[in-house]
């Protein structure tokens, strides 16, 4: 028997909660365990439900998606935070990915990549659709314009082996498209490896990445 995926919704909108809660149960590797209107309904229910991945709505009333996944994460940090949204702000993706979700996607997004994408953070990894990649990558590279990058020397930062694969691959120049073909995933994983590798040294683009990781080793070339 196929263990079941744990998602909790949390929206102000009780007809589109229940349209969503639908659509997951109707699916035979996941189910909703709970639901909320607001963000602090949302915390009282989670004090006795352990949800896998939380679907939230970022603009509510009384404590926002952002504050209240924040206050999520530190009662059950193993939760994955999936934003869904109306908004493709800049200033909301960002802080979304900053306070760490694992996804964004928009409330115009197919039934098919919104299921994708629940079954893809579950897995611990990261989904942020289309235009939502553009604005996040965008945003750094406009924190980043004057302060470069932030990470010190005597910072231990962690890459996966698939991070660096893929390091290794946007020095040799290939396309995201190239790289998907070269190591057998999608482009959108790449994009998602990209913007994480982003975070991680707080960076604007890749090159300064790219520079900071020879200059101090972390990445090693055979």
């Amino acid at each position: 028997m196929t263990t079941r995926i744990k998602v909790f919704l949390v929206d102000d909108h009780e007809i589109f909660r229940n349209g969503l809660k639908q659509l997951i149960d109707s699916e035979q590797d996941m189910e909703v365990v709970g639901e909320a209107g607001d963000g602090e309904t949302a915390l009282q229910s989670l004090a006795s439900v352990t949800p896998e991945v939380i679907i939230m709505d970022i603009r509510m009333p009384g404590i926002n998606g952002i504050e209240t996944s924040q206050a999520i994460l530190k009662q059950q940090p193993l939760s994955r935070i999936l934003f869904f949204s109306l908004y493709d702000s800049p200033d909301y993706v960002a802080k979304a990915l900053e306070m760490g979700a694992s996804g964004y996607i928009l409330k115009d997004t197919s039934n098919k990549i919104f299921l994708h994408a629940i079954r893809t953070v579950h897995k611990g990894k990261f989904y942020f659709i289309g235009d939502v990649s553009d604005v996040l990558v965008k945003k750094y590279q406009d924190l980043q314009k004057t302060s470069g990058l932030k990470t010190a020397a005597n910072v231990e930062i962690s890459l996966s082996k698939r991070e660096e694969q893929i390091l290794k691959k946007i020095d040799e120049d290939l396309s995201n498209k190239e790289i998907a073909e070269s190591l057998n995933v999608s482009v959108r994983t790449v994009e998602a490896h990209r913007l994480n590798i982003l975070r991680k040294f707080q960076a604007g683009n890749m090159e300064e990445v790219l520079t900071f990781c020879k200059e101090n080793g972390i990445i090693k070339y055979t």
